[in-house]
């Protein structure tokens, strides 16, 4: 199926994945008034349209890599989604969080990504979906904020809320959120705060506070938690799911608490533990958030 003429559209053949994910993605170009903007998008098998899900890489970590390393590609082709792995200018999104990267318009871009992608039949309009990890992960914020989203769900990892966003943010009904934090992040204060070891990287609110905000606007009224089974005896960290119960029909909200854990990406390769903290693997983050977006 051939894409609007305004995409420019390569082929490229991957050589290595982690998994049985598609042998072929499309790197998709598109023209922006801040300059040339990619994607590389690893569509479904079979005629679309399908459930698709956007990834926002985090901070200085390319679209490609993140193809390789997050377990995105895998999970997709696993439940039959189309994954789409967006490129942020110099390897950055501009996440509403600082003024310092005010220098692209982002939201546009994944806008007109979506846009094309539904117009070609290829994504799902219904079952559009965006995740993003740290930087990635304010950016997914920044835009299911945003009035004219297109999305029916978000999932962030290692994030919170951005506090410029806190009174503006209004994401739709119904919606799924879908969180995942550290307690201990060195990154990502937990409870809210500076960004960054010298916290010189914007302000953000607390993990619980933006799960609150979010199912407040769901219409949630209650919550429960449970601790989830220990897999990795050796690891010092615990998850702790937390849910929110009475929500608008077919909305949820869901924090997937890491107690002791770090700037890390559950069930991701353990980056700089002694700087970045601890990790956990008794759950995989790609899985789990295909698994709770595949669900009806």
């Amino acid at each position: 199926m051939r894409l609007p003429f305004v995409l420019i559209i390569a082929l490229w053949v991957m050589t290595t994945c982690q998994s049985n994910a598609a042998e072929a993605a499309q790197v998709i170009k598109l023209a922006m008034p801040d300059g040339p903007r990619q994607a590389i998008v690893l569509q479904a098998p079979g005629a679309g349209p399908h459930p698709t899900i956007f990834i926002l890489h985090s901070a200085t970590i390319s679209a490609q890599r993140l193809v390789h390393s997050s377990g995105f590609a895998a999970a997709a082709a696993a439940h039959g989604f189309t994954a789409v792995f967006p490129e942020g200018k110099q390897q950055l999104w501009n996440d509403a969080r600082s003024a310092d990267l005010a220098y692209s318009d982002d939201a546009s871009f994944l806008n007109k990504l979506a846009h094309q992608m539904i117009d070609a039949q290829i994504a799902d309009p219904s079952r559009l979906y965006l995740a993003g990890i740290a930087n990635g992960g304010m950016m997914a914020f920044a835009m299911i904020c945003r009035q004219d989203t297109l999305f029916a769900g978000v999932a962030t990892i290692i994030a919170a809320l951005p506090t410029h966003l806190e009174q503006s943010c209004k994401p739709p009904k119904p919606f799924t959120v879908i969180m995942m934090n550290g307690t201990a992040d060195p990154i990502i204060p937990f409870r809210g705060g500076k960004v960054g070891f010298f916290g010189h990287h914007g302000r953000v609110l607390g993990v619980e506070r933006t799960a609150e905000m979010l199912a407040k606007a769901e219409d949630c009224t209650g919550k429960t938690a449970i601790r989830l089974p220990k897999r990795y005896k050796s690891e010092s960290t615990h998850v702790k799911l937390v849910s929110w119960t009475g929500c608008a029909p077919r909305a949820s909200v869901q924090l997937y608490e890491v107690e002791g854990g770090g700037h890390q990406i559950p069930g991701g390769p353990t980056l700089l533990p002694f700087l970045l903290g601890s990790p956990n693997h008794d759950i995989n983050a790609a899985n789990e958030i295909l698994r709770l977006f595949s669900s009806p």
